[in-house]
């Protein structure tokens, strides 16, 4: 028998010779040292948030930004279109259909 599995051994027949007699209760004044900690740490993770907040505010600006140009942008490109409604117009209407005769023969 290896010394791991003798150990183990022995550590099983204590835990079975074990009694439960007295009901387990945190030390005093446990609970309200955990309650201290857990108010610290919410202060100091309230500090988090506000950088949260703030990289949001941020990302949130630059996507109104971005919108905004990518809308101007389809705006003209839109208004450029109007103009087509012109001699332009009929010269592509004619080189279409030169390419789709082209294409049929």
């Amino acid at each position: 028998m290896s010394k791991r599995d003798s150990d183990l051994t022995r550590l099983l027949h204590a835990a079975a010779e074990a009694t439960a007699d007295e009901p387990v209760q945190a030390p005093f004044g446990f609970d309200t040292r955990v309650v201290a900690q857990w108010r610290a740490q919410r202060s100091e993770s309230f500090g988090d948030s506000l950088n949260l907040a703030r990289l949001c505010r941020r990302v949130t600006l630059g996507a109104i930004i971005v919108a905004a140009c990518a809308s101007a942008g389809a705006f003209w490109e839109f208004k450029e279109n109007d103009d087509l409604d012109g001699s332009a117009a009929n010269a592509y209407a004619m080189a279409d259909s030169v390419i789709e005769a082209g294409a049929w023969q």
